[in-house]
């Protein structure tokens, strides 16, 4: 089983479980956010979260949440300067 199929059905509550944070990337544009998950439920899916956004850059609604992990090597996380 790929990262992908087992993160199919993540929730918050699981994400912030297994130490992992939200991220928003833009296919449009490229651009990658971090999403703070403070007010959102522990049932809310990860993946269910995009069709309710849009990049703030170029306004596409073609975007994806994902669950962001530390890199394993360096400890730090994606778009961290080490």
């Amino acid at each position: 089983m790929t990262s992908e199929e087992q993160d199919a059905d993540l929730t918050i509550g699981e994400l912030l479980e297994s130490g992992a944070r939200l991220g928003l990337f833009c296919d449009t544009c490229g651009r990658f956010r971090y999403l703070t998950t403070d007010r959102l439920p522990e049932q809310q899916v990860v993946k269910a979260l995009a069709d309710k956004l849009s990049c703030l850059r170029c306004w596409s609604a073609d975007v994806a949440t994902r669950p962001v992990r530390r890199d394993a090597r360096t400890g730090y996380w994606p778009a961290e300067s080490g």
